[in-house]
């Protein structure tokens, strides 16, 4: 019998301990960057509070000791409730899903459907999510499908990163260039004065380019963990082969209550997809979902239908009397939430440096500084820079639209003194914004999918470290050329 393979190079940190050890880094730089702010007034257009560009002051400061770094996990925690709720409500549904055997039976069916042609399928689903991510549905909700990719992609023979990367990877390449993102793009044009649809075409562009980049990322990872089954990110050489897991799947067959189920879940999706895009109207109180309509959906509401599900499954997909049934749907519930604390907890971990960060008054400072430069060089350096800072900023302000808000208003009008391109300005917020969404450390949605697949951070940066490389060169070299050539877009209406 061969001897497993050793790898004998260096062994990263476990997350939790990169993330820890990150927020003690902040809480250091506390202690020697000055507490600044800007004054936040509100925006007429798009009835948001923004930055007064012109407003930065130095404050007293506030460094973060010893007990606020342990504070700040428990703050981080306590902020992320709504996020680690919905990934605990997940689990929760996945788990009685399995359990009634649904899962298995629509992996069967898909399977059946796909049976050699795992890269069609996962081109075709990465082309879906892409442009689900474009429009800024995916982004938050795309917790909710890991599981399923991972079951689909394990179902088709291949492992949990493919499944992993079918959903979030094919999301991401439309959200971290959305053409149609009201959110982020949109939201930023706003800012800047431009019509919220600005660059439309030129965004379409850059999103199929970036979709195919990933789509042949990935389609080489399958093709070489078919040729070699220990380069898998999370190779166990005690698990079941692939090829085991997809023939017992794929003789399954469905019962009517694992077909209840189905449907369950298909609406729960539907729910969760058309709350996201348009939002439910407002019910009446006795209707019995009043506090589901009104708004457009957010994470709130995604744990509601995961809750839902859960208990409608449950109820309609175990055997038993009624008690019976009650007993295994909350057993299978409380199993689903355990399976799932690794991911909700790396969430909590990930925002206690933003915590460090807000309390020791220092990310405005940051963002200041980084401005700085900006004024002192020619308008392609310049933009060249307002891309890199962005890049910067969005490892401290995870979320597109607050990082919109924040640094939109610095930035659009210090591109208009440095006669930088308002369209420019914001697709370097855009640029900035999106492609460090995959790896950076921060990024609670990143990191809670990492842990719902099971997948390693340490063995995931180093495997998708080139392709972000290229994506943050390209997107600095289309950066000064948009500059450059910003007068021939503008007469061509591209900009």
């Amino acid at each position: 019998m061969a001897k497993p393979v050793v790898n004998k190079g260096v062994k990263l940190p476990h997350v939790f301990a990169i993330l820890f050890l990150l927020t003690i880094v902040m809480a250091i730089a506390t202690w020697f960057v000055p507490a600044g702010t800007y004054e936040m007034v509100l925006n007429e257009a798009t009835k948001r509070k923004v930055i007064d560009p012109n407003s930065f002051h130095f404050i007293a400061s506030n460094p973060q000791g010893v007990y606020d770094v342990f504070n700040a996990i428990v703050k981080g925690m306590i902020q992320s409730a709504s996020m680690m709720s919905m990934v605990f409500f997940c689990g929760a549904a996945v788990e009685v899903l399995n359990q009634t055997g649904t899962m298995k039976g629509i992996m069967g069916g898909l399977v059946g459907a796909l049976k050699g042609k795992g890269v069609i399928a996962v081109l075709v689903i990465m082309a879906v999510m892409s442009v689900g991510g474009a429009v800024g549905v995916f982004a938050n909700p795309v917790i909710a499908f890991i599981p399923l990719g991972v079951m689909l992609g394990k179902s088709m023979g291949y492992d949990e990163v493919v499944g992993w990367a079918m959903i979030y990877l094919g999301s991401y390449a439309g959200f971290n260039v959305g053409w149609a993102n009201a959110f982020t793009a949109g939201l930023a044009n706003e800012l800047s004065g431009l019509d919220t649809m600005n660059g439309f075409w030129l965004r379409v562009a850059f999103h199929i380019a970036n979709l195919v980049l990933l789509c042949w990322f990935v389609v080489r990872y399958m093709h070489k963990i078919e040729k070699d089954p220990t380069a898998s990110l999370t190779y166990d050489p005690e698990a079941a082969p692939a090829e085991a897991v997809t023939e017992e799947v794929g003789g399954s067959k469905m019962t009517g209550t694992q077909i209840f189920c189905a449907v369950v879940t298909v609406l729960g999706f539907a729910a969760i997809i058309y709350g996201s895009v348009v939002g439910f109207p407002e019910c009446p109180a006795w209707f019995g979902f009043k506090g589901m309509g009104g708004k457009k959906w957010g994470v709130p509401q995604y744990s509601a239908v995961f809750v839902i599900m859960a208990i409608v499954c449950g109820m309609g997909g175990f055997q038993g009397g009624f008690f019976d049934r009650l007993d295994k749907t909350f057993k299978a519930f409380t199993k689903g939430m355990t399976a799932l604390t690794y991911a909700a907890f790396v969430i909590a971990f990930s925002r206690a440096i933003s915590v460090i960060m807000t309390d020791g008054k220092i990310i405005h400072t940051i963002i200041y500084w980084l401005a700085m430069p900006i004024n002192q060089v020619g308008n392609v350096v310049g933009a060249f820079l307002m891309y890199v800072a962005n890049v910067i900023v969005n490892f401290f302000i995870g979320s597109g639209s607050g990082q919109a808000v924040t640094v939109m208003p610095i930035f659009a009008p210090l591109a208009h003194i440095t006669n930088i391109n308002a369209s420019v300005a914001v697709q370097c917020f855009q640029f900035g914004d999106g492609f460090t969404n995959c790896i950076n450390p921060t990024a609670g949605v990143l990191m809670a999918t990492l842990g719902l697949a099971g997948i390693p951070y340490g063995k995931y940066v180093k495997w998708f470290l080139p392709i972000v490389c290229i994506q943050l060169i390209a997107a600095g070299v289309i950066i000064v050329l948009m500059q450059m050539f910003s007068p021939a877009l503008l007469a061509m209406g591209l900009i």
